[in-house]
């Protein structure tokens, strides 16, 4: 943070208010300061302010129309997660936050709500308005569509092995019209294991 705060004064001018987002309650000390000393010699104190979203109420961002929160509140103590749907909507309609917060939602919620209630939330029109779902569906058409789908898994898990890179070669050269059905799973997936388990079901 220390690092982008001095590019962007730097090149542009601009202050930079700077905020760490904590999703799940750690037993570690949160410290808010990052210090600098050289020489027992004091050189810089970068402060910054630390969110916890357990401490968060989604009711309190959507009343106040915290926008880029709505993607973190189904994190929140409080949180309905149809509420959260339909609130994300209503922003994104309102131009007040991009397609892609919808998509982030809905993987935050994964990481505390059962799949089969998370699922629920996700919308294919909203999830194909999301500008990363159409640049890899654009990736697809034009650099092979097994890669991109390859691509998007690595971008969210890391590497992609082998073996998973033929079974997903194989299924789309049997149907290529299963195409638009394996970037969405590439792109909602909670984990490489449950996209496995869904493509077994393709298979």
């Amino acid at each position: 943070m220390l690092t982008y705060y001095a590019r962007i004064l730097d090149r542009y001018g601009l202050p930079v208010y700077p905020v760490v987002v904590y999703l799940a309650k750690t037993s570690v000390p949160i410290e808010t300061t990052y210090s600098s000393h050289v020489r027992n010699k004091h050189v810089i104190a970068f402060n910054y302010d630390v969110i916890k979203v357990w401490e968060l109420k989604s009711k309190m961002v959507f009343k106040n129309k915290l926008a880029g929160l709505y993607a973190l509140a189904p994190l929140m103590p409080d949180a309905n997660l149809n509420e959260c749907r339909e609130r994300m909507i209503e922003a994104i309609r309102e131009n007040l936050i991009s397609p892609n917060a919808y998509m982030c939602m809905a993987t935050f919620a994964s990481l505390i709500h059962p799949k089969e209630v998370v699922k629920n939330m996700i919308q294919d029109k909203l999830l194909k308005e999301s500008p990363f779902y159409r640049d890899v569906l654009e990736e697809g058409r034009e650099e092979g569509m097994e890669k991109t789908i390859i691509a998007a898994l690595a971008a969210r898990f890391g590497s992609v092995s082998d073996r998973l890179s033929e079974r997903v070669h194989n299924i789309r050269e049997r149907n290529s019209a299963l195409f638009d059905e394996l970037i969405k799973l590439a792109v909602t997936a909670k984990d490489i294991g449950e996209f496995e388990r869904k493509l077994d079901k393709m298979a």
